[in-house]
């Protein structure tokens, strides 16, 4: 190979470490200025020019294979045996900012490409310190490159492999692992750990939301950038990081945003939360138990009405409303949407119920949450943990071990029955469901609804396989309402 062929020993290179090389085109500067950049397994590297578009590709492979002779992008397995694919920067960053006591958080700087090839850009920040920007064809591949990228620069601060084993990355079941003993904290260190919190130093607690078996639920403004989140406070478990690695990687309209996460020694309460109607704020405590740490949240802030109360004011209503079958639909579209991406991501949720589908703040667009007993569909024969979900819910097949992402279709046939369906009280309700789990229908429904009658059907079969896709149905959905809209088309004509 002729040492002048950059693009060939860039290629050499990248086959030899099992990289991914690709190379992305900027917009001309002008009619004879083209540039190129080079991707190496996620992470970009200078820009090449040239006058036309195979120079610029021969200057990008020049830059790329300079940096890497200088080290400027070493990549951390270059001293380990484990490769980029293999190991979980991720999870090494979370273990490092546990151990260390530092905040840090994944920031999306931009996002280029086409409408369905989207590229993502993000970086990491350690306690207001920014490392290099990474890019990745998902949000979690753009967010796994920026740990990366850290890690280098991480690992040299600290006797890393004294203390916690390269492989040493969350867990298939999304907890991370217990770390290694860190030396006696400083004095300083001691203090941060045992009065400083994120939390109050970083937000203005401004309303308690709520709480229940998914934790306490604060409106917060974040002082840095003025803007309001909610801030969800859980006991730090397994469930929980699994729920947090979940929400990490989802990016979608209809599903609650995750922006961040970090554990404290002690739970924030209120004296309105705590059952005081004080109204002044603490830093509390909540239990005796010193080995007990509290995950915290950060999450996009929806409207504290959810769609068991949309539901609650349809149903109080006097007579059935004339809107509500198109208000039903719409709504139902936006959910099966949700779940269709969960589902496209390797997730089945396990507990979709009116109470975990929330607006948001434009009252507009419904969102999904709630994600504590979400978990993975990689193999649906795989066993899987009996009776988790709201049992109002839960398909036939929960009750055994092996089920797949067709129980979450099952939830949603009997919350689309609720959108559509007024009932006058409670007991007629728990009846009414009780009847569909066995695709009994009332029968006034089943001449009212006749097209919705047969999708949802469908949706509560006894057989999982006999159910649709969550693709299948948001295309049955989108075609119902193209129908419904025919005849106001033609008045209008």
């Amino acid at each position: 190979m002729e040492s002048g062929n950059d693009v060939g020993r860039l290629n050499e290179y990248a086959h030899k470490k099992g990289f991914t090389v690709d190379y992305r085109e900027s917009p001309p500067d002008g009619p004879d200025q083209f540039t190129q950049r080079v991707v190496l397994n996620g992470i970009v590297y200078p820009e090449g020019v040239g006058k036309t578009k195979k120079e610029a590709k021969k200057d990008a492979a020049k830059n790329a294979l300079r940096d890497l002779s200088e080290g400027t992008h070493q990549t951390a397995d270059d001293n380990h045996n484990p490769t980029p694919a293999q190991q979980n920067f991720i999870g090494l960053v979370n273990n490092y900012c546990m151990i260390k006591k530092c905040r840090h958080t994944f920031v999306e700087v931009r996002r280029d490409g086409q409408p369905h090839i989207h590229q993502f850009f993000y970086r990491l920040i350690i306690d207001n310190k920014e490392y290099p920007v990474a890019e990745g064809r998902t949000v979690k591949e753009a967010r796994q490159n920026a740990a990366r990228l850290a890690w280098p620069a991480l690992k040299e601060q600290m006797d890393w492999d004294s203390k916690v084993s390269v492989r040493s990355t969350l867990s298939e079941d999304g907890a991370p692992p217990s770390p290694s003993p860190s030396p006696s904290p400083t004095p300083l260190e001691s203090h941060e750990a045992s009065s400083q919190s994120m939390f109050t130093s970083d937000f203005d607690p401004i309303e308690y939301l709520g709480s229940g078996a998914y934790g306490w639920v604060y409106k917060a403004r974040r002082k840095l950038e003025e803007k309001y989140y909610a801030v969800k406070i859980v006991r730090s478990d397994k469930n929980a990081f699994r729920e947090v690695v979940t929400l990490s990687e989802l990016l979608h309209h209809n599903v609650i945003r995750y922006f961040n996460c970090w554990i404290e020694n002690t739970r924030y309460q209120d004296d309105i939360s705590a059952g005081s109607s004080a109204g002044s704020y603490s830093d509390t405590q909540s239990t005796d138990d010193p080995s007990v740490k509290f995950l915290y949240i950060q999450m996009e802030l929806c409207k504290t009405k959810t769609l068991k109360e949309w539901i609650h004011e349809k149903n109080t209503q006097s007579l059935q409303d004339t809107k509500r079958r198109q208000e039903s639909l719409t709504i139902a579209q936006q959910i099966v949407s949700g779940v269709e991406y969960i589902h496209s991501k390797g997730h089945i949720h396990r507990d979709l119920k009116p109470e975990n589908i929330l607006f948001g703040l434009d009252d507009k667009e419904v969102k999904i949450g709630d994600f504590g007993l979400v978990t993975r569909d990689d193999d649906p024969l795989m066993d899987r943990t009996e009776n988790r979900g709201t049992r109002s819910y839960m398909a036939p097949e929960q009750v055994g071990k092996t089920y797949d992402r067709k129980v979450d279709i099952f939830a949603l046939g009997l919350i689309y029955l609720e959108l559509l369906w007024k009932v006058s009280s409670g007991h007629e309700r728990g009846e009414v469901l009780k009847n569909a789990r066995k695709q009994i229908l009332p029968t006034n429904f089943s001449r009212a609804f006749q097209e919705e009658n047969l999708i949802i059907k469908k949706m509560l079969h006894e057989k999982p396989e006999d159910r649709p896709e969550a693709s299948e149905l948001k295309a049955q959905l989108d075609k119902l309402a193209q129908t419904e809209n025919e005849p106001q088309k033609r008045a209008t004509v």
